[in-house]
């Protein structure tokens, strides 16, 4: 599966909001997590968002472990914060082990709960998903729920969705979400089609630049790239291969 970053950058207006996006670029590669990330922070250090900047940098995932440990390393100066349509998926989870499917009281709960997300009580909400786990029996809805408990209780500074909301930023993953149709599915994801990720890799770059509006300028880069390699060599460039490149590795030791 492919890694996509759609990276942004916003402009303060003089009311305090924010105007955006702007210089709005794609990436999406089936590299390692590391090597997306360490695109990311080449791509903000040339924006001048560098870490000594000390401009805000907002990261919005969906949770995942290893993005979680690469921006860390990577972005330990920003915002990280967690999609909240994700974390809402898992209050619906938790819901489904603890109500019958389709009840008053599933929906209830599950309302309550996203109110409490909404306005960034993340603890009253492991709380309550705690004081459920001392009562319910071993078993599978006891792992359910102290599944989503666990994972809300490591995240949970990730999602002050209300101090976000008043301070302009950034609370979902939409423009991600957006992108995965639009860069990957729309030419991948054709009926009868088959990859492998190396030869899925070169396709996927020549997809980002030219949703990026980059292809001109990738077009003539590789002219003019292979015109002087032939002036010096005297021999004829081949564009294609008889196997395929190794995925990318930059970013990594």
């Amino acid at each position: 599966m492919a890694t996509i970053l759609v990276m942004y950058t916003l402009k303060k207006r003089a009311d305090g909001t924010l105007e955006g996006p702007r210089n709005k670029k794609v990436y999406a590669s089936h590299g390692p997590k590391r090597h997306v990330l360490a695109i990311a922070r080449r791509e903000a250090d040339k924006r001048g968002f560098d870490r000594a900047s000390g401009k805000l940098v907002q990261i919005v995932t969906d949770g995942d472990t290893d993005l979680e440990r690469y921006i860390e390393e990577l972005f330990p100066e920003a915002l990280h914060t967690i999609d909240v349509y994700h974390a809402v998926e898992y209050l619906w989870e938790a819901g489904h082990a603890l109500y019958k499917e389709g009840s008053d009281e599933l929906d209830a709960w599950v309302t309550t709960q996203k109110e409490r997300l909404d306005e960034g009580r993340v603890a009253d909400i492991i709380s309550d998903l705690k004081e459920r786990l001392a009562v319910l029996p071993t078993g599978s809805q006891h792992e359910c729920v102290k599944k989503v408990s666990n994972y809300l209780d490591k995240r949970q500074e990730k999602m002050a969705y209300r101090s976000l909301r008043e301070q302009d930023l950034e609370i979902s993953s939409g423009a991600v979400e957006g992108a995965v149709k639009y860069v990957i599915a729309k030419r991948f994801d054709c009926g009868g089609m088959r990859w492998i990720k190396e030869r899925a890799e070169a396709l996927l770059q020549l997809r980002c630049i030219e949703v990026n509006g980059d292809w001109d300028a990738f077009i003539a880069f590789v002219h003019d790239t292979m015109h002087r390699h032939s002036q010096h060599t005297h021999t004829i460039i081949s564009l294609k291969r008889q196997t395929p490149v190794p995925l990318p590795t930059y970013g990594l030791a």
